[in-house]
């Protein structure tokens, strides 16, 4: 390989800026892991400064090996009829000959040839030739080259196949490009002009503004005519290189590698920023979900509490005229007699409180299974329509037209098994609204559990449970009197009680049940909005991304 040349002052500080430019760039494919753009790089900054990269590309027969043998002098490219035989050739400045075999039809070559100090050329085999050539020569030359020479059959240079590979090299990468119609000695006068015309328009046509072209005949080369048009090729190469205009060459193809790799990332990013933009709107539309569920909740929670305060109010209303009546004179007084009772005031108060317990645990529970069904309907219906959603969305992207992170699906999946795993009748049924904690709710403060207080203030703690004889009759006497004389104040008493126990049934199976929804919607809504930080979080890094690309390529224009 040729020594690193001597540049100028001017040259040096681009080369310097350029070289910094390519290690941002590098850093930055690094960051999004594009492997690929950043061995391009790498391949780069490691050729900076080496000898420029010429790339001959044509058709099959279209005489760009010949091309080559008759600007080195030398047949070093085979000539071969046989596109199975054709392999890539480098074709670089050595002091000795050798050949160094670098992989499957692929090798290069070292010559002892001046034009090779300053440029090394690399022989394509036929861009319509069996092996992937548009594959190989993309993948391995046209990013790193500094100048593609196209050969066209002077005769016909309508080849699709290196049209399209111009195509190619001009959208994709802006790779400098010089024309060159081989085999002139097989054409007209006629015919070449034409021909010279046509190249020029296929030219522009793929924005090409200024095509530089060459009319050559290796044959005549070989045979050692003077209109070969080899001299014409040689000056322009001699000119590129006392100039500076290889090194020129070299800068612009570095900073076009630097331009297409950052407008590939950027489009890259911007679509990860449209897909994660549509991630956000789709868990933003599941929240807005999950508050309208969440709304439709608690109306029937509202409903659900009136039924079952419905309910309780009959059942006070029962107990409370049980009460009313167990407090007639002559009732209390049948009670405090021994031989004319038939159950004394305690018996009476433990079996209107049984009979109250027993009445209430099967209206109550007959109700609150009802109503319990009704919300734990809502909330699994709720809760399937999220999992279908969620389903329809997995399939979506797995079905796109663009990759999606990998992370992303398993948010989905963590989601939806998270979802699954939320047990609606366990929240519903047993810690709400059901028979067993109703009746706790019921029996506990309300009413009936204050009866017996009820009777006691309103006696002045006199017992009730007086046995035997006259002292019997006496006592019974007095609580007779007693009672008697505190009805209205006892019933008034036990209706304000029985108002307060209303109000803390409600109250309490109100919150209860609000309970029971704000754990399960905060738990939901924790589980859709974990996905939502972590996408905030992406969104930030690829804005970060995206613009230290936009400063890059804001760099590799002051090139």
């Amino acid at each position: 390989m040729a020594a690193q040349r001597v540049l100028s002052q001017e040259l040096k500080q681009k080369y310097d800026f350029l070289r910094d430019v390519l290690q941002r760039c590098l850093s930055l494919t690094d960051k999004c892991s594009e492997t690929e753009a950043s061995a391009i790089l790498k391949n780069r900054l490691a050729l900076l400064q080496s000898v420029a990269l010429f790339v001959v590309v044509g058709e099959v027969k279209s005489g760009k090996s010949s091309f080559v043998n008759a600007l080195l002098g030398e047949d070093v490219c085979e000539v071969a009829p046989d596109p199975c035989t054709a392999v890539i050739q480098e074709l670089a400045y050595g002091e000795e000959r050798s050949k160094t075999v670098l992989g499957d039809y692929w090798e290069r070559l070292t010559l002892p040839k001046t034009v090779l100090r300053d440029i090394t050329i690399v022989d394509t085999p036929g861009t319509n030739s069996i092996i992937r050539n548009h594959q190989t020569i993309t993948e391995n030359y046209i990013p790193k080259s500094d100048l593609v020479i196209f050969v066209f059959p002077a005769k016909n240079p309508h080849t699709a196949t290196a049209w399209e590979l111009l195509s190619l090299v001009r959208k994709d990468w802006h790779r400098k490009t010089v024309f060159v119609l081989q085999q002139a000695d097989l054409a007209t006068q006629r015919e070449l002009a034409v021909n010279q015309e046509r190249v020029k328009q296929y030219a522009h046509e793929r924005n090409v503004q200024n095509p530089v072209l060459f009319t050559v005949s290796a044959k005549r080369e070989l045979d050692g005519a003077s209109d070969s048009g080899f001299a014409e090729f040689r000056e322009y190469l001699r000119d590129a290189v006392e100039s500076g205009e290889v090194w020129r060459m070299k800068l612009e193809g570095c900073r076009d590698t630097v331009r297409k790799i950052v407008n590939d990332l950027l489009a890259k990013l911007r679509r990860e920023e449209a897909a994660i933009a549509e991630d956000k709107a789709f868990y933003q539309d599941l929240l807005a979900r999950v508050e309208g569920r969440r709304e439709k909740a608690h109306s029937l929670r509202r409903l659900v509490v009136d039924s079952l305060g419905v309910s309780y109010d009959r059942l006070a209303s029962r107990l409370e005229e049980d009460f009313r009546e167990g407090l007639q004179i002559g009732t209390i007084l049948s009670r405090s007699i021994p031989y004319l009772r038939d159950k004394d005031v305690k018996t009476w108060i433990r079996e209107t409180q049984d009979k109250f317990e027993k009445t209430a645990k099967e209206e109550i529970e007959t109700e609150s299974s009802r109503v319990s069904k009704d919300l734990s309907d809502e909330m699994k219906a709720m809760l399937d329509d999220l999992s279908l959603a969620i389903a329809h969305r997995q399939e979506r992207q797995q079905q796109g037209s663009h990759p999606v992170a990998a992370d992303r699906l398993d948010i989905l999946e963590r989601l939806r098994s998270q979802l699954r795993d939320l047990r609606i009748s366990d929240i519903v049924d047993e810690k709400g609204i059901q028979g067993h904690e109703l009746g706790k709710l019921t029996l506990t403060g309300g009413g009936i559990a204050a009866l017996g207080a009820v009777i006691a203030m309103a006696t002045h703690l006199i017992a009730f449970d007086i046995t035997g004889g006259i002292l019997a009759a006496v006592g019974a006497g007095l609580v007779a009197v007693t009672l008697l004389w505190k009805r209205s104040a006892i019933m008034k008493d036990f209706s304000q009680k029985m108002d307060k126990s209303r109000d803390e049934f409600r109250g309490r199976l109100d919150q209860e049940i609000t309970q029971i929804f704000e754990r399960l919607f905060l738990e939901i809504q924790h589980d859709l909005k974990e996905p939502l930080a972590l996408l905030d979080e992406e969104t930030s890094r690829i804005s970060s991304l995206a613009e230290e690309a936009r400063g890059i390529s804001e760099a590799a224009d002051l090139l």
